[in-house]
């Protein structure tokens, strides 16, 4: 009874934790502009007039200009119209410059020139199309100017918040990428650190100090036995040091020349034996680095493969990997299955970033970029991959932080609030 009492408490604990993040983001979030092409306003509803072409139309006199962005496939491009008194205006008797300032403060400047009708730019306009936008044109003589936010993907969410809701960021980096090959195997002594322990002559045992699993030094008396030649006791010493792994002596028993009487191994060192599939072998070399992971999943290490067989087993058309690794906290016990990923390549990229950070928004691959409170969907177009990290090949710059822990709670509150793509 006591147990379900805690268990509802930590339950409820829970609960108003999630409340008390619910009621915060809800107090935070009112002042949200999330609607690309809105102007700032006490609602998310369209408030701008729009021109024939469908873009945003900018007003001052008799005179204006309809922006809009045309999406051609991956190649978005500006295009702008000219009116006088709601008539079209010849693109040869404008000039215009556009400037567009991005969260974190890039500027993308294009300036126009007339074609088919209207003025554009080769330049694209690069998603996400979120921006302060300035719009300076000239025409007869006369300069206008207008300026306003455009955002897209962007909320705004206070440190506070962030902490509770367990939103973190990290700057993105450049990173080495790893391509890895994973196989299994399993932990067997080094035969370099196994000692055989053998009796300088026949006799009978008067002493047997040591049996299987006892600790020896290098150098310790291990037993006692008269000689068969002699009749005088000397004494057997193990060569090295480690754990009696077999071999016992019974007191009064006859040991016959050449044989051994224990079988001492030190496994502070071992081999980790991993079988490559015979497809695969192709990437494997002595010296790569390897990283070992018992069958339990608790303990690791690194390594270097030592040794590749030139032969396979047939049985298991795989080919035998050998590395060899220190162990002297005895994490890796002798005949316990492993499993090794051999790093076959390693190589450094200018920019990279966890891969738990990546969402899917829209048709794209994103993250979510942190500038103090303000957060904004950023498309990313991403190369290799380790698993943990991945290369970025553009969308993001070195510095740039990016949401790594619970993205999803920033793409929840871009999505509750309703993002709109107008141009």
């Amino acid at each position: 009874m006591i147990r379900d009492i805690n268990i509802c408490r930590a339950g409820l604990a829970w609960l108003l934790r999630l409340i008390l993040i619910s009621v915060i983001v809800g107090c935070k979030g009112s002042s949200h502009d999330h609607s690309h092409g809105h102007e700032e306003s006490a609602s998310h509803e369209e408030s701008f007039e729009h021109g024939p072409h469908g873009g945003r139309l900018l007003r001052k006199g008799d005179f204006a200009v309809e922006l809009l962005i045309v999406e051609k496939g991956a190649r978005p491009q500006l295009r702008v119209f000219g009116y006088h008194a709601d008539k079209p205006v010849a693109p040869g008797e404008l000039g215009a410059t556009v400037r567009f300032t991005r969260l974190g403060g890039q500027v993308d400047e294009l300036i126009l020139k007339p074609i088919d009708g209207f003025l554009t730019s080769s330049v694209i306009v690069a998603e996400p199309h979120s921006f302060d936008v300035v719009v300076e044109v000239e025409h007869r003589g006369e300069r206008y100017t207008w300026a306003y936010p455009s955002y897209e993907g962007r909320v705004v969410m206070s440190s506070e918040v962030a902490a509770l809701s367990g939103v973190t960021s990290e700057p993105a980096q450049a990173r080495q990428i790893r391509t890895v090959r994973t196989a299994r195997g399993k932990i067997v002594p080094s035969e370099h650190r196994i000692a055989h322990v053998i009796p300088r002559f026949a006799g009978l045992v008067r002493e047997g100090r040591k049996h299987i699993g006892d600790r020896v030094e290098k150098g310790e008396v291990m037993a006692v036995i008269e000689s068969n030649q002699s009749l005088q006791p000397f004494e057997v010493r193990s060569q090295i040091e480690g754990t009696v792994v077999n071999g016992h002596l019974v007191v009064g028993e006859f040991v016959p020349g050449n044989q051994w009487v224990y079988i001492v191994a030190d496994i502070s060192e071992v081999w980790a034996d991993l079988f490559v599939p015979l497809r695969e072998r192709g990437a494997i070399a002595k010296g790569q680095r390897v990283l070992i992971t018992s069958v339990t999943g608790a303990a690791t290490k690194e390594g270097r493969v030592s040794y590749v067989a030139p032969y396979a087993d047939e049985r298991a058309q795989a080919q035998l990997v050998r590395v060899v690794i220190s162990n002297e906290a005895g994490d890796f016990v002798p005949g316990a299955f492993i499993t090794g990923e051999i790093v076959v390549s390693e190589e450094a990229v200018p920019v990279a970033i966890k891969s738990q950070a990546i969402q899917r928004f829209r048709d794209w691959q994103v993250v979510f970029v942190r500038v103090g409170d303000t957060y904004e969907v950023r498309p990313v177009t991403l190369g290799r991959s380790d698993g943990d990290w991945m290369e970025v090949h553009a969308g993001l710059t070195p510095g740039e932080e990016y949401v790594v822990g619970n993205s999803f709670l920033i793409k929840a509150d871009i999505l509750k609030a309703g993002v709109s793509h107008d141009h």
